[in-house]
């Protein structure tokens, strides 16, 4: 746009430029607000939740996408989809998937039910302390007398209480878990006395 004055008169006068009539014979450009949202790469509408199966776990190449399959009408669908931070998902399990209304793929939310055993959660490591091979860690009284001993060996860590007897005493209930449990008494006998039945579950049960 220029500005031209008038010799007739003290006022300026604007004059259109070429510029200023290609820019209002353009058609306006929409604000972002005001564009229609993404179509879904699923064929799921907006908001929607369905219950697929994982069928792999592990992508080629991406972290946190999982390939699941699920039943439409005009049957079944298979896509890698993104999933929630920190799932812990295994092959097979049965997820929750949601269609975000302002995004195009849809998104892995939850399991329905896991058929695999589920890791533990992460922990954060407040300290450290690392043995050498002839090293130990010991627990001792205030007179130096010891109490427990911590030490690796050849087939793994080895916790081992220094005093002639010990007691565990708790105020609920003690639960023991591990692969298998052996019980070994190097000298005497096992005894087990309880304040009411005694219940001894197994597939065998061998007696001498």
């Amino acid at each position: 746009m220029q500005r031209i004055s008038d010799p007739g008169s003290a006022v300026l006068c604007e004059e259109r430029s070429p510029v200023d009539e290609l820019v209002d014979a353009a058609p306006a450009r929409r604000r972002p607000a005001d564009e229609a949202p993404p179509e879904p790469l699923t064929g799921l509408r907006p908001g929607e939740v369905i219950v697929g199966e994982c069928v792999d776990a592990r992508h080629p190449t991406l972290i946190g996408r999982l390939l699941v399959r699920w039943a439409t009408p005009r049957g079944t669908q298979e896509r890698w989809l993104p999933s929630l931070h920190g799932l812990a998902v295994r092959a097979h399990d049965r997820v929750l998937v949601s269609q975000p209304s302002n995004w195009p793929e849809s998104v892995v939310t939850g399991v329905v039910d896991g058929f695999a055993l589920r890791p533990e959660p992460s922990r954060a490591e407040a300290a450290r302390l690392a043995l050498h091979n002839d090293e130990a860690l010991r627990v001792t009284t205030e007179g130096g007398e010891p109490l427990v001993e911590v030490f690796a060996s050849e087939t793994g860590p080895v916790i081992r209480l220094m005093t002639e007897e010990v007691a565990f005493e708790l105020k609920g209930a003690l639960r023991i878990s591990a692969r298998s449990i052996d019980l070994v008494a190097r000298q005497g006998e096992v005894r087990v006395n309880a304040a009411d039945d005694v219940v001894v579950q197994g597939e065998n049960i061998h007696l001498n």
